[in-house]
């Protein structure tokens, strides 16, 4: 069943200090995500009806003509059939900051689900395709054009799919005064060949876009499978999808829908006909018509199936959106009858409340270099107007998981033919993590023909040349990669770090206690070898490590020290990669990617920098950052990398931050003439930044906003304090050399930067040294 409005509200994010408390005549409750057009919040209407408010927040609000077209826009949007959609209710163009009014739709995206769930089973995704495709059908009929259908934009509701925020986007995109390419709005896994090239956007678009989220939902993996956003445009006009695992009842429709020529493709009308097992919907003349109780009997049986169900309430719901229909005898014609035979059983657990951000894209692996000409498979990073925090989609997701897409598709009948039937095997497809970040297609159409440069930190560099930013990527293994990883988590109390005490450098671990001493110290991982600078994953049971030799490595092992360690890297252009001295990694937060310094690039061509890879080794990608840059931190919001880096080299310069997006720029937090800071950690918000300063001879601990703002220094003791952990409750572990008799003794310390006043309390009192640590995840 439905969670009741208490449930709901409580589950959304709290309204800030600086966010409205009414608009309008609805008064707000709480944010469900923001984006890059805005603040989408919960709010309740004067009746007392939950509603979602998008706020439009971007530089088109100061264009007379954005908010004529937006007044426009929503109107039409307002006629639109409550057909699987989500019923626009209201709009105000003339607010300061003008803000949309749709009623609030319960359950997960479809991205999500998939994303936990893995594809849909064979009768939730047929009725998805008809849904969808009915959606269109009303959308299409008050002449909108969605132009950015994808996973994230349809939500699984208790009563069948439903697809949101529709309406607007042309008229954002039109004040914002962008013209050619720029204008094109979408999400580069699902955007047609004419979005592409930039030409005349018709209702066929969204057509296109139906049939790879079909696709997605069938099989995991986009459409013409997981690559970075150049990769994907590319063979989005030169390539055919690949639909070898699609349900083969749905398979040539889908091509149809996805053929390059839009004026070849079906209309919503001519799909919703051919879906229903009306053979008129496949000729040009097809009838526009459809009897709505059609619709009705397949999406009667809707009940999404709890992971693990085995039959009628097998499922645990969580609070959220709960299918409760019968899940046979749905009736209906040609797809639907198909759909009542395969019903499924079981409850469908979802998550809470509007988990969509309406302006958030699918998250895609776009790739921070482009290759000079585009690779058969690969991933790279987060695209375009990633999102400043999206509430609804929690740790990003940052990073597409699972292997890359199979190449080719399955039949004989050539690049011109549909795909042949081919043998689906769901068992063992790999879920693919999505998220948000709206993508602008000019700033990435200029990757697919050409490289992007090194960077430079934005400082004047007169030493060595930078290489291009270099992206290679290899065909899936076999084998999908896993991590080792113990049966339970890191309790949030237990940090690892390195220690020298018994000769040589191991892995530790150890539970801070309330009153700041370490209990419980136990080894990691001991042996002969140099282990250090480790990094927890996100789950919290794999900690990868350096392993100092000849060559560097990086291995990972699970948190709780069973099992042998693993390497890293062995296969794929990661092989390439000639690991740093002293090169600390850092795990994005799904725990698919982690950013390292390399000197070699994915070839092996000498190319000094950070580079973000794949842990399956199948993809590397250079960041666009100075040789020099070292000590990667990757945010826990997963959208930006922190780093240190300086003009001439040395064991100290200034902090930069970089966003995880293709061909960003690096900006140096405060400035670029440093020459006394390193060691840069993110709070667990995301916030600020903990780094280390040499400060009168000594070095201290700093922290600061992630902006470079309200700079403060957290240990004032004389020695050296220096590489600075988070915990999860915000508290901050360093090591320290304290002690003038013994220079080469270091110790563990903590402090709470929130509390000034309290000093920092040592945690160790070994001998030798003790440091590296590591206690939230990254």
């Amino acid at each position: 069943m439905a969670s009741s409005d208490a449930d709901v509200a409580a589950r959304a994010v709290p309204l800030g200090p600086d966010d409205p408390r009414e608009l309008g005549s609805y008064t707000l409750l709480g944010k469900l995500g923001q984006g890059g057009m805005g603040m989408v919040y919960l709010g309740r209407s004067e009746k007392g009806r939950l509603v979602a408010i998008k706020v439009i927040r971007t530089e088109a609000v100061g264009n007379p003509e954005f908010r004529a077209r937006f007044r426009l826009e929503a109107e039409t949007a307002r006629r639109v059939a409550r057909v699987c959609t989500a019923e626009v209710l209201d709009a105000d163009p003339d607010a300061e900051w003008p803000y949309l009014v749709t009623e609030f739709i319960e359950g997960e995206t479809l991205a999500r689900y998939v994303q936990r769930n893995g594809p849909l089973a064979d009768a939730n995704l047929e009725q998805l395709a008809v849904g969808v495709a009915a959606a269109l059908t009303a959308i299409h009929s008050a002449g909108i054009v969605h132009r950015d259908l994808k996973p994230a934009n349809v939500i699984l509701s208790p009563f069948g799919p439903r697809v949101i925020d529709f309406g607007i986007a042309r008229a954002v995109d039109a004040g914002s005064g962008l013209t050619g390419d720029l204008q094109q709005l979408g999400t580069p896994a699902f955007m047609s060949p004419e979005q592409i090239e930039s030409q005349p956007i018709t209702s066929a678009v969204d057509i296109w876009a139906w049939g790879g989220l079909v696709a997605f939902a069938a099989t995991g993996h986009y459409p013409f499978g997981d690559a970075s956003a150049q990769v994907l445009l590319y063979r989005a006009l030169h390539e055919e999808p690949r639909l070898d695992d699609v349900d083969p009842a749905l398979r040539p429709i889908v091509w149809l829908a996805m053929r390059k020529d839009p004026t070849t493709r079906p209309s919503a009308q001519q799909l919703m006909l051919r879906l229903l097992g009306d053979p008129a919907g496949t000729g040009p003349d097809a009838a526009a018509a459809v009897d709505p109780q059609d619709v009705t009997n397949v999406l009667q049986g809707w009940n999404l199936p709890a992971p693990g169900a085995t039959g009628p309430g097998t499922g645990n719901p969580t609070a959220g959106a709960v299918g409760t229909g019968p899940a046979a005898d749905v009736g209906g014609r040609g797809v639907a009858a198909a759909a009542a035979r395969a019903g499924t059983a079981g409850a469908g657990a979802g998550a809470a409340g509007y988990t969509a951000d309406p302006d958030a894209p699918t998250r895609l692996p776009t790739g921070l270099g482009a290759p000079a000409q585009p690779r058969p498979a690969g991933d790279g990073t987060v695209a375009g107007q990633s999102p400043t925090r999206v509430g609804a989609e929690p740790g990003g997701p940052s990073w597409p998981g699972g292997p890359g897409g199979s190449g080719g598709i399955g039949g004989s009948g050539g690049p011109g033919a549909p795909p042949g039937a081919g043998a689906r095997s769901r068992g063992n497809r790999v879920p693919l993590l999505v998220g948000g970040g709206v993508v602008v297609v000019g700033a990435i159409l200029a990757g697919i023909l050409a490289l992007s440069s090194g960077g430079d930190d934005k400082a004047n560099d007169s030493g060595a040349q930078v290489k291009p930013a270099t992206g290679t990527t290899a065909p899936a293994q076999p084998a999908a990669f896993t991590l080792p990883r113990s049966a339970e988590p890191l309790s949030r109390d237990t940090l690892v770090y390195a220690s020298n005490r018994n000769g040589n450098y191991d892995l530790f671990r150890g539970d801070v206690t309330g009153d700041g001493g370490l209990q419980n110290d136990k080894p990691l991982l001991t042996g002969p070898d140099n282990d250090m600078l480790p990094a927890i994953s996100g789950d919290r049971k794999t900690v990868v490590f350096f392993k100092k030799g000849s060559p560097n490595t990086l291995q990972a092992i699970a948190a709780d020290g069973t099992g042998k360690p693993v390497q890293l890297f062995t296969s794929g252009p990661a092989a390439k990669l000639t690991i740093a001295n002293d090169a600390r990694p850092s795990l994005s937060p799904d725990s698919n990617f982690l950013v390292v310094r390399s000197s070699t690039d994915g070839t092996g061509a000498p190319n000094l920098g950070l580079y973000v890879v794949k842990l399956d080794g199948s993809s590397v990608q250079r960041l666009n950052a100075k040789p020099q840059a070292t000590d990667p931190a990757w945010s826990p919001d997963s959208e930006r990398i922190a780093y240190w880096s300086n003009k001439t080299g040395g064991d100290r310069g200034f902090i930069v931050v970089i966003p995880v997006q293709p061909n960003a720029e690096a900006t140096p937090v405060i400035n670029d003439t440093l020459t006394t800071d390193s060691d840069p950690v993110w709070s667990p918000d995301s916030d600020k930044i903990a780094f280390t300063r040499r400060q009168n001879g000594d070095l201290e601990i700093f922290e600061m906003n992630s902006d470079g703002s309200d700079v403060r220094q957290l240990t004032h003791a004389r020695g050296d304090d220096q590489d600075p952990a988070f915990g999860p409750d915000g508290r901050i572990v360093f090591s320290g050399q304290r002690d003038p008799t013994n220079p080469n003794a270091r110790q563990l310390f903590i402090l709470n930067p929130n509390d000034p006043t309290a000093g920092d309390r040592q945690l160790t009192t070994l001998g030798g040294f003790n440091g590296h640590a590591r206690w939230n995840a990254g």
